[in-house]
């Protein structure tokens, strides 16, 4: 059933798994978790998104639509979303697992690194960003939608993936686009 976490502090491993039609969600003063959080609600939301929370190791994710927000730093681990992804951090974004994304993914961080470069990233839907220095691999083709990098950023597309655009890309730093024996298409205004 449905999961609703309040304030909690857990200096180890985190496990929550709500079954059949639960969603994940959460009331109280956020979340502090050392260890690994995982969070299963498979094809059900999971809904952690409160400005307090801070998770230390990564954070791993199986569900519908996902929201993580982190008051700082935030590591993604291996995570299945089949809906939208919407991930917002105070402080650098990394992984230690590839995502696979079926929605529209949004990453917010603003003046803070962002670096989501596994070769086993699977984004099927558009990628928006806000960060400083970004970083995007897919293992095929990947779509970039509405973002504003203050730094560098780089986007590589595997195995004869395409790299096209939905949204305007606002660019400070330089910009490399790779998509090995694919076509990069940024049109849009």
């Amino acid at each position: 059933g449905t999961i609703d976490l309040g304030t909690s502090a857990i200096t180890g491993d985190l496990v929550v798994t709500a079954n059949g039609t639960g969603v994940i969600t959460q009331t109280g003063s956020g979340l502090d978790v050392n260890g690994t959080a995982t969070f299963t609600a498979t094809g059900q939301n999971i809904t952690l998104t409160n400005a307090a929370n801070d998770f230390t190791g990564a954070v791993v994710t199986d569900g519908l639509a996902v929201g993580l927000t982190d008051v700082n730093a935030l590591v993604l681990g291996a995570s299945t979303i089949t809906g939208a992804y919407n991930v917002t951090a105070g402080g650098a974004i990394t992984q230690t697992g590839a995502l696979a994304v079926t929605g529209v993914t949004t990453i917010a961080d603003a003046g803070f690194d962002v670096t989501l470069d596994n070769i086993a990233n699977d984004f099927m839907n558009d990628v928006l960003v806000t960060g400083a220095n970004v970083a995007l691999t897919d293992v095929g083709a990947i779509d970039l939608g509405l973002s504003t990098i203050t730094g560098t950023y780089t986007v590589i597309a595997l195995n004869a993936g395409t790299i096209t655009q939905s949204g305007a890309l606002t660019v400070d730093g330089a910009a490399t686009f790779t998509a090995t024996a694919n076509d990069v298409t940024l049109t849009s205004a």
